[in-house]
């Protein structure tokens, strides 16, 4: 799990290098990057941004009226948001589920998406998307339909909400996980990267004669990484705030800072929704199953297609 980048932030000390025409400062500075925290000890993490795709179920016996889903799969970075956006804007004005399968990653970023599935009130539930063909993240892989949609099935087995994903989790407005599906959490992990800056200083003339001094960044060099658990006052505030605008319980944020990042805290179905990490226990044949669009009522994430 991740926390919040924090800009590059120079050191007070510096210095200067003598050079042909110019002088070098040499800047030690720390950028504190957000990155992503080990999953637990006993699964290892994909190492893949999380990937989008949306998705029909495989089962032919609901054709031609079946449901579809956005399926997320992988880790939570830096670019995740914008993927999310991007494929929202394919969805349009269609109401679907979203189903994410994730080890984790930035938690910044898991908010920021939490807030735009809360914003279009849509349903999460935590499960792994299998697909017919081939994975959408295999750059191989073509999807089965003009608009870019692929067939697949939902499988609740191997569902895995670990990390920062509780958080993007409990942006849904209705929030389901299934009896075999692992929700959990352990303390956010921030990375510290630390710089040498070589900085060009020289001065140039304006047209009015005056002479001002100019700084070009020449060269970055990284010279090391320190890696903390500490929990700043303002990240835990901002935790707060968010799982209070959710619904959640932010007593989610004590059973976090209690396990190690080497490690991992399942949260049993009872405590699942006591703390309000999920507002549904159920199965996943409700939400995307070949049989919901024969219904009386029929859900708004089935399509029809030719």
């Amino acid at each position: 799990m991740s926390a919040r980048a924090i800009p590059f932030l120079s050191g007070p000390g510096h210095r200067l290098l003598r050079t042909a025409g110019a002088i070098a400062v040499a800047t030690l500075g720390f950028l504190l990057s957000a990155s992503g925290a080990p999953a637990g000890a006993a699964e290892k993490a994909p190492s893949r941004d999380m990937v989008f795709s949306i998705v029909r179920t495989s089962d032919s016996a609901c054709e031609p009226d079946c449901p579809e889903w956005i399926a997320a799969d992988g880790d939570i970075r830096e670019n995740t948001e914008k993927a999310f956006k991007a494929i929202l804007e394919q969805v349009g004005s269609r109401d679907l589920p979203l189903l994410i399968n994730s080890f984790g990653g930035r938690v910044d970023v898991a908010m920021a998406m939490g807030r735009l599935i809360r914003e279009r009130n849509m349903t999460v539930e935590v499960a792994r998307t299998d697909y017919r063909r081939c994975e959408p993240w295999d750059a191989k892989c073509k999807p089965d339909f003009k608009d870019g949609a692929y067939y697949g099935y939902a499988n609740l087995t191997f569902g895995v909400c670990n990390s920062a994903c509780p958080i993007l989790l409990a942006g849904g407005a209705r929030r389901i996980a299934g009896p075999l599906t692992r929700v959990g959490v352990h303390q956010i992990v921030t990375t510290q990267e630390k710089y040498r800056n070589k900085y060009r200083v020289y001065q140039e003339r304006l047209g009015n004669g005056s002479i001002v001094t100019k700084k070009e960044l020449v060269e970055r060099q990284k010279i090391g990484t320190v890696r903390s658990t500490e929990l700043r006052d303002s990240l835990r505030s901002d935790l707060e705030n968010y799982l209070t605008d959710m619904n959640v319980k932010p007593a989610l944020i004590e059973l976090m800072l209690s396990t190690p990042p080497e490690d991992i805290r399942y949260l049993n179905l009872e405590e699942l929704k006591n703390l309000g990490v999920v507002t549904d226990i159920h199965e996943i044949e409700r939400l995307v199953g070949a049989g919901i669009c024969r219904g009386r009522t029929r859900p708004q994430n089935c399509l029809l297609r030719d």
